[in-house]
Order: structure tokens, then C-alpha cells, then sequence
């Protein structure tokens, strides 16, 4: 049984992180733009002058006073970037071609890294705002190349090593002994992909390398690190959960956030 929490479900969808620590780190994200050059903005409790998922964020209980949010600014073409500035491509609102560019400057490059940190523990796929699954694939994409052959080797050498764990979450034996190595290795050299059962499969794996409790694995320290983790066959636990949150937003169904708009009045008032 793969559990599946239905508020981090609900902030996904809106496009907001949110740690639900004290002090929480809570961030929400922008839509698709049109095609052209955007400069991306972090406003501080700037979610509730947003265009964007607030009133979904609302009508599920969040407080959208409290968070965060990213702003995309039409950036002025005469005035070159900063040599801090990051230059990602993403796709349209239009026809999703990858022709939005975007500049990152490097306050918003430490609150992205920061965001990547906070995303929620999952073992399941996310329906996932599409923004936030843009953006947040666009700025990880160079560090999860990186990663990627030691993160397959790491939970393949797992798989190998701890097959009783994996067989005591209910996996059967003979796919654990055969396929579910190549299947793991196989997802996460893909880079992207809309298999849930690859994203189980990989979920789980990751979960046996981690001694602690569940519930805090929803924060990492990977992505902020001033020095990052050496690659090897062999990574951390903590590398490897923050990884595989990243895997998971590549093999996640994206959604239009405002599909709330052709609901029935029902769902609202019932």
C-alpha cells in the first residue's frame, strides 16, 4: 500500500510549497507565459497579488497571505543579464514549444534551491501545477544530469544488496530478483517519463535506504549544499531522497490549475 497525502496532493496542484514547519518555507509558483524573454522575481507573502493558484490554495484551507511567490517580469532586451544570472528555457502557455526564456538571478536561485529542498515526500507521482513542475525541472535539469548514472547505480546496488527489505513491503520476489534493478536504473536515465509504476518502483527503493522516519524526509539538505555530495555509485540517503523528489516531478502528470473553473458550482458549496 503506497499512501498518498491528500493536502500535499491539493498544494501541488495550487503550486505551493509549503514545509508545514514552524517557520515554514512556503512558496508558490507561476503559470506558463506566453513566448519571449521573462525575468523571474521572488516577492516575499507576494502570493496574494497573484494570478495563479490562490484560489485553489484558498478554497482548500491554505492562507495565501503566509506564502511566498515567484513573479515573471517581461525582462527589457536592451540590458544584458548579470554574470550570476541562470537562463532557463521553458515551454509556452501556447503550444508548450520551449522558446519562454527565462533569467534567474541569484536571490531566486537560493529560494529555488531552497523550494527543491521542501518538496514533499512522496511515494506516488504528483498531479502536479505545471509552473512549478516547469520551473523547478528547468533550474534541477544540469544537477540531476549530473547525478543521474550515480542515483540509477545507487538504487540498483540496493536493490541487489537488500532484497528482503523490499520484499517485506510486499514485492514479490522474482520481480525484485530480476526486473526491478533494470526498471529503477532504466526510469531514472529516461529524465522524464508518465509511468506510475516506475515511480513506485524507484519511491520505494529509496525508502529502504533511509534509517529514519517518514516524515522527515520532507526536508533535504542536498540542493542547498555549498559543497556538493562527490558522485559515486554509493550516494547518501540524503542524496538520494532529494534525487528521487526531483525524479518524481519528471514522471509527474502536469495540469492546468485553473481547470477549477469549469467545476460544478457543486464541489464548491458541498
Amino acid at each position: 500500500m503506497f499512501e498518498q497525502r491528500v493536502d500535499k496532493c491539493l498544494q501541488m496542484l495550487a503550486g505551493v510549497i509549503d514545509s508545514g514547519r514552524p517557520n515554514a518555507f512556503k512558496c508558490a509558483f507561476p503559470g506558463r507565459k506566453s513566448s519571449g524573454t521573462w525575468r523571474l522575481e521572488y516577492a516575499p507573502k507576494g502570493f496574494g497579488g497573484a494570478h495563479s493558484g490562490r484560489h485553489l490554495y484558498n478554497m482548500n484551507g491554505g492562507n495565501v497571505n503566509e506564502v511566498d511567490y515567484f513573479f515573471m517580469r517581461r525582462e527589457n532586451m536592451e540590458q544584458k543579464p548579470s554574470e550570476d544570472t541562470i537562463i532557463l528555457r521553458l515551454p509556452n502557455r501556447e503550444n508548450r514549444l520551449p522558446d519562454v526564456t527565462l533569467y534567474v538571478r541569484d536571490q531566486e536561485s537560493t529560494v529555488l534551491n531552497e523550494a527543491l529542498d521542501n518538496l514533499p515526500w512522496t511515494f506516488l507521482s504528483w498531479s502536479i501545477h505545471r509552473g512549478l513542475r516547469d520551473l523547478l525541472v528547468a533550474f534541477s535539469k544540469e544537477r540531476m544530469d549530473r547525478y543521474r548514472d550515480c542515483l540509477a547505480k545507487t538504487l540498483s546496488l540496493a536493490v541487489l544488496n537488500m532484497p528482503e527489505k523490499l520484499n517485506a513491503r510486499g514485492w514479490d520476489p522474482q520481480f525484485v530478483r530480476h526486473e526491478m534493478a533494470g526498471m529503477a536504473s532504466s526510469a531514472v536515465l529516461a529524465g522524464q517519463g508518465n509511468s506510475g509504476d516506475a515511480v513506485r518502483v524507484v519511491t520505494d527503493i529509496a525508502a529502504i535506504l533511509w534509517d529514519g522516519d517518514a516524515s522527515t524526509l520532507d526536508e533535504t539538505h542536498f540542493w542547498r549544499q555549498k559543497t556538493p555530495e562527490p558522485c559515486s555509485a554509493i550516494l547518501s540517503p540524503m542524496a538520494v531522497v532529494a534525487l528521487v523528489k526531483c525524479f518524481v516531478l519528471e514522471w509527474s502528470l502536469d495540469l492546468d490549475y485553473q481547470m477549477y473553473h469549469d467545476l460544478p458550482l457543486e464541489l464548491y458549496l458541498g
